[in-house]
């Protein structure tokens, strides 16, 4: 069926007839994104890589010591807090701490490797803050696996001096248990005695036991020697990505999204604008029948007889 030329015409078949107008405003609307991505700030990521557990080929010789470091990586990945870690960065960047959008920690897959990534409003701010967060990261897990060595000989000292009392309280409890027993003492008195020597030499025992453990302890912090748990920075913070591009892809489209729908409803418009106007000027303009009908009384009195 033919289209009434005074009627409008399909949405689709109006922006096509009008193409002009379309690539005019898809050109302009893309411009506009473009302008508008150069406003939006940009957001840069910094990136520091954590290696867990000692990186030599010793180590990974072990049966089973990949795995666990794996595992591992994942569970240390989770003592980064975003809101903690950007509080703990505001001593380091001071003022530049407001710039921070996100801190996070991820595991690489396969690999006993954990990915520390900051995402900030300027690319210095980004790298700062992912070497902070890495090596702060680095020492607490180490800290907390061998301890600091201030703080262990502190406590080797303190426990040396328990170990030198209870080893004197012993030698005490020793000799009243002989002098007890070489004076003929009662068998209560001699029984106490013996008691209180028991009890002496276990403490002794046990204070001496766990002064061996903090002094190997201390040895393995002073030496830094790599434990199973121990982190080390593998890679320096440096900016990875930012989102200019992608920002200026995506308005980019949206601006010319825009100009096409905007160009579709102005085709719309003018359609149904020559559609009323068409409709106006036929229906002003007189038709066959119209005049058939004013000239048939004339025809008629021609036709009549004469007298």
């Amino acid at each position: 069926m033919a289209q009434d030329a005074n009627s409008p015409v399909s949405p689709l078949t109006a922006l096509a007839q009008r193409w002009k107008l379309a690539a005019a405003l898809v050109v302009a609307g893309a411009l506009a994104g473009a302008g508008l991505a150069q406003a939006v700030p940009t957001t840069y990521t910094g990136e520091a890589r954590v290696a867990v557990g000692s990186q030599s080929l010793d180590a990974r010789i072990v049966a089973g010591y990949s795995v666990a470091a794996n595992q591992l990586a994942s569970d240390i990945a989770r003592y980064v807090n975003d809101r903690q870690a950007q509080g703990d960065l505001e001593p380091v960047l001071g003022e530049r701490a407001d710039e921070v959008q996100r801190v996070s920690a991820s595991p690489i897959a396969g690999s006993s490797v954990v990915l520390v990534e900051v995402d900030a409003a300027s690319a210095e701010t980004a790298t700062e803050g992912a070497q902070a967060v890495a090596q702060q990261l680095v020492d607490q897990v180490n800290t907390a696996g061998t301890g600091a060595p201030d703080l262990l000989l502190q406590q080797y000292r303190d426990l040396t001096a328990q170990v030198e009392q209870a080893r004197q309280a012993a030698a005490q409890a020793e000799g009243a248990l002989a002098e007890a027993q070489a004076s003929g003492a009662a068998a209560l008195e001699v029984e106490a005695a013996r008691t209180t020597a028991q009890e002496t030499a276990a403490a002794l025992d046990v204070l001496e036991v766990q002064q061996q453990a903090l002094s190997q302890r201390y040895r393995n912090a002073v030496s830094n020697t790599p434990s199973a748990s121990g982190l080390s920075v593998v890679r320096d913070a440096e900016v990875s990505r930012d989102d200019s591009g992608s920002t200026l892809q995506l308005l980019l489209l949206a601006g010319a999204g825009a100009g096409l729908l905007l160009a579709l409803l102005l085709a719309v418009l003018q359609d149904r604008r020559r559609a009323r106007r068409a409709g106006a000027a036929t229906s002003a303009r007189p038709t066959v029948l119209d005049v058939d009908h004013e000239r048939e009384p004339v025809d008629g009195a021609r036709s009549a007889p004469t007298r």
